[in-house]
């Protein structure tokens, strides 16, 4: 019992780090029509950003997976991803310069690439050790941190507050936390040892399924990446609703993610994840036709509501069946989802430039009704 006490601690502090950390994220992502506008460049020159950041976390997360984690443990890892993480927002602002833009992304994702395969691994772990569901519960960390992340830096860009006071403060926050990530953090002796820490391939199961968080992770990227100016942009709406998408977005997934592990008990996994999702992929194709940004957000909290328990189904789904330890396969399906930032964002900013960004919007759609029915069928087919 006292043992689950401390798992149960550990997991608060493990939700508090994906928490800021996405804080963090979300509110640049967000200031994307006034980095924009401060280094006067195109939509298809700030991609490069994204892309930047995807390819170091996939590279980060592969060395740390194999390397650093079994070496000092995932909690130390934590730590040295919000020591890299903390002011790397407020560089952007400091050099006001195109090449430390990419120079930053590039750190933010070398961060990331440590961080999430070291949460996720401690999620896991705690789940098996207390026997309950906590993989949704942890991922509306992400969606509270971005949620938290579009009010405040909505209100600081409609005040018109410096930038480079907004991300001060916010890299003094995070920096601070480091204190409760010592005292709190999974203990080494829980994280599972891997003896055999090389470089190697995914089954064929772990492969579809990262393939499939590919593809999700490459749309939530671009939600929190270009919501903002297809706001500002196609829909004509004010400066003070530029996290608007995100805000919607996020509070449709927390709610499901609360929710998921009585959703799941009373139905199934394979309802809650994949043909929720198709229903949700259907709902915003049909609002966006609308072109009414209040109807859009009504659209975008069910969708946001209907797909969000995708991500840790298919991570309860790809430890379940896999023979490999439990870091290996995080890294692996971390891995190939993460990539969907090298290439997510990137092909909507060259897109936008020719075909608009509410064209990406009908498009993300589909894909999502394609990878859902996909997901169906890897789970039947898994079940025979």
């Amino acid at each position: 019992m006292l043992e689950n006490k401390d798992l149960i601690k550990s997991f608060y502090l493990t939700y508090s780090v994906g928490l800021i950390t996405i804080f963090l994220v979300s509110s640049i992502f967000i200031y994307t029509p006034f980095i924009l506008s401060l280094l006067q460049i195109s939509k298809q020159q700030f991609s490069f950003a994204p892309t930047f950041f995807g390819i170091f976390v996939v590279i980060s997360n592969l060395l740390s997976s194999r390397f650093l984690i079994p070496k000092i443990g995932t909690t130390n890892c934590l730590i040295i991803s919000r020591l890299i993480i903390s002011f790397i927002p407020l560089s952007v602002f400091y050099f006001e310069n195109y090449f430390f833009l990419l120079l930053s992304f590039s750190l933010l994702g070398v961060g990331m690439g440590i961080q999430a395969p070291s949460a996720l691994i401690q999620v896991t772990i705690i789940e098996k050790k207390t026997n309950k569901i906590l993989m949704p519960i942890f991922k509306t960390s992400w969606a509270i941190g971005a949620m938290i992340a579009a009010i405040i830096s909505s209100i600081s860009l409609w005040l018109n507050i410096d930038a480079l006071n907004h991300f001060f403060i916010l890299g003094i926050i995070a920096i601070l936390a480091i204190v409760f990530i010592k005292i709190y953090g999974l203990k080494k002796n829980y994280d599972v040892i891997n003896k055999n820490p090389k470089l190697s391939l995914p089954t064929l199961k772990t492969f579809l399924f990262g393939s499939i968080n590919m593809i999700q992770m490459a749309i939530m990227g671009i939600i929190g990446v270009w919501s903002s100016v297809w706001l500002l942009e196609d829909l004509n709406s004010s400066l003070f609703l530029a996290g608007s998408i995100v805000f919607f977005f996020n509070l449709g997934s927390i709610i499901s993610n609360f929710l998921a592990p009585k959703l799941i008990k009373l139905t199934s996994e394979l309802i809650v994840g994949p043909y929720f999702s198709i229903i949700g992929s259907t709902l915003l194709f049909l609002c966006t036709l609308t072109m009414n940004v209040y109807i859009i957000f009504i659209g975008i909290t069910l969708f946001g509501f209907l797909t969000s328990n995708i991500m840790p189904i298919i991570f309860r789904q790809s430890v379940k069946m896999s023979s490999k330890p439990i870091p290996t396969t995080i890294s692996h399906v971390t891995s190939l989802g993460q990539s969907g930032f090298v290439f997510g964002p990137a092909i909507v900013g060259y897109s936008a430039e020719v075909n608009g960004l509410t064209f990406n919007v009908y498009a993300f759609s589909i894909l999502f009704l394609i990878i859902s029915i996909l997901m169906i069928f890897l789970m039947n087919q898994s079940k025979r």
